[in-house]
């Protein structure tokens, strides 16, 4: 028998983007959702990471990616679903540059593109990726960013 609050399977795995231009980055908003997020999504089965962010930002932004490496690593803990149980995610961020920046558009999700002062106006998901980005305390030093509870 498995708790409401702990998958049975363990651990989803996203994977994001960090995507800047021009001292910018891009947040991504679904149409039902009140907060912001990086662009990006749910690793599905069979699908590399790497693919996974290709796939999941193309769909977003219909633009592909240029360039992308690895970031760091959150642990998303009783990460809330709307349509389900608490989850548990690994989130895995990359900082990636668009092929076309200038050309992302989407009639699915509305993007913003925000400087760091912008960042503290919208509401952002999940807090921990949230608060980082705000504090400026992303960094090559820190690639492990461990739930704490």
């Amino acid at each position: 028998m498995t708790s409401t609050t702990t998958p049975a399977l363990g651990p989803l795995v996203g994977a994001y983007g960090l995507v800047g231009h021009e001292e910018r980055l891009l947040l991504v908003r679904d149409r039902d959702a009140s907060a912001f997020r990086l662009p990006g999504g749910r690793v599905q089965p069979g699908e590399s990471v790497e693919d996974a962010l290709r796939r999941s930002v193309r769909e977003q932004t219909d633009v592909d990616l240029a360039y992308l490496d690895f970031c760091a690593t959150v642990e998303l803990r009783d990460h809330t679903s709307p349509n389900g149980p608490a989850l548990y995610e690994l989130a895995l961020l990359f900082d990636v540059t668009l092929a076309g920046p200038e050309a992302a558009r989407s009639s699915e999700h509305e993007l913003r593109w925000l400087t760091q002062a912008d960042l503290h106006q919208v509401e952002l998901r999940p807090a921990v990726i949230a608060e980082r980005l705000r504090s400026d305390a992303l960094t090559v030093e820190h690639p492990w960013w461990p739930h704490h509870s």
